[in-house]
């Protein structure tokens, strides 16, 4: 069964700054992020949010973290899609050529 976090007295009870709770929990979720960790950053938040609450590591150490942001590879995304080579869909050129024969018929009237 899920463990509510937030349920949790020790969260609830915490007795420093609840805003620095945050903005502490988000900085250390980031840097295990960028560790490698494979979790999704909903469960690292969670864990982040556990350890700070549980004393497992400090505001010192979480302020002496570098968050690296991990680069994204963009090799397989070209920077340009070129529609060039491709067929128009039929429905486009039907509607373009009734548009050139009704003009022609105007034309000839």
């Amino acid at each position: 069964m899920v463990d509510y976090l937030f349920l949790d007295p020790k969260v609830l009870n915490y007795d420093q700054d609840r805003y620095e709770l945050i903005l502490n929990t988000l900085k250390w979720a980031r840097a295990l992020k960028a560790k490698g960790s494979p979790e999704p950053m909903q469960e690292l938040i969670e864990r982040s949010l556990k350890d700070i609450v549980e004393k497992r590591i400090t505001k010192e150490e979480i302020m002496n973290t570098k968050v690296v942001d991990v680069p994204v590879v963009t090799e397989d995304i070209p920077a340009v899609v070129s529609l060039a080579d491709e067929e128009a869909p039929k429905g486009a050129l039907a509607a373009s050529d009734d548009d050139k024969k009704k003009t022609k018929k105007k034309k000839a009237k």
